[in-house]
C-alpha cells in the first residue's frame, strides 16, 4: 500500500479494511458507522461502507445511510435482497482494491460472519478484525463471550481479532457504568490472553473517560438509537 490514503488508522490500528464483528446488541453497528464517517470526513482514499447484516437485530446500520452518504462515503446494503443470504455487490472487489478503504458491519451471528469468509481469501492481509463486546448485553459472561468469539471469527475465517470494549446501558450510561463494565472485560481479556483495541463511550463522556482510562478511547455519536 502507498502513502496516498489507502491505509486508515484508528488509535494505532492500521488497515485498509475494517471488519466489525460481535453478537447482536454489542454496538458494532454504531461503532462501524462512527469510524467510517470519521474516516470519510478526514479525506484520503474513498470510503465504502458495507451493511452485511443478514439477521434481524433491533438496529441496523442501513438506518443511518443518509449520514454515511453525507460524509462522502459510499453505502452498500444489498437492500434489494432483503434478508436473503446474498452479499451486497462488489464486496470482494473492494476488499482487494488498495485504492479504497472499506468498513464492514457484519450481522451478529455465525451465518452472517460466514458470508464474510467467502470474500476474504484474497484480502485477509489488508483487513483488521474488530470484535465488539458490551458486557452489559445478555449472555455476555466469560463463557458465552469466548464461545461467540471463537465461533464468529472462525466462520469469518479471521484469526486474533482485536477486542473493542463498549460497556453501555444505552443513552443513560454513566461514567461509573463505563468503569465497571470496562474493568470486568479487562479481567476476562487478561485471563485469556486477548488484546484490547480501544474503549468506546458516548460522545458526552469522551473527555472524562479519556482522563480516566489507560487505553485509547473513541467517542460515539449515537445514530441508531435515542440518546
Amino acid at each position: 500500500m502507498t502513502d496516498s490514503g489507502e491505509v486508515c488508522s484508528f488509535r494505532g490500528l492500521q488497515a485498509k479494511n475494517y471488519v466489525f464483528l460481535g453478537p447482536s446488541g454489542s454496538g458494532k453497528s454504531e461503532i462501524a458507522l462512527n469510524l467510517a464517517i470519521r474516516a470519510a470526513c478526514g479525506g484520503g482514499a474513498p470510503v465504502h461502507f458495507f451493511d452485511m447484516d443478514q439477521t434481524k437485530p433491533l438496529f441496523r446500520s442501513r438506518e443511518a445511510r443518509d449520514a454515511v452518504e453525507r460524509s462522502g462515503a459510499v453505502f452498500h446494503s444489498g437492500l434489494e435482497f432483503l434478508d436473503s443470504p446474498v452479499l451486497p455487490d462488489g464486496v470482494s472487489e473492494y476488499l482487494r482494491d488498495e485504492g479504497v478503504r472499506c468498513f464492514l458491519d457484519m450481522g451478529g451471528s455465525v451465518s452472517g460472519a460466514r458470508s464474510l469468509g467467502q470474500c476474504l481469501p484474497d484480502a485477509g492481509g489488508l483487513t483488521r478484525a474488530l470484535y465488539v463486546v458490551n458486557v452489559y448485553r445478555p449472555f455476555s459472561d466469560e463463557r458465552c463471550f469466548l464461545g461467540d468469539l471463537s465461533a464468529i471469527t472462525a466462520a469469518a475465517r479471521l484469526s486474533s481479532p482485536c477486542i473493542v470494549s463498549n460497556p453501555n446501558l444505552g443513552g443513560e450510561t454513566t461514567l461509573e457504568d463505563v468503569k465497571k463494565g470496562h474493568g470486568r472485560l479487562l479481567e476476562i481479556l487478561e485471563r485469556n490472553g486477548l488484546s484490547l483495541a480501544f474503549l468506546t463511550v458516548r460522545a458526552p463522556l469522551l473527555e472524562a473517560a479519556s482522563a480516566w482510562a489507560d487505553c485509547p478511547v473513541e467517542g460515539l455519536a449515537l445514530r441508531l438509537s435515542a440518546g
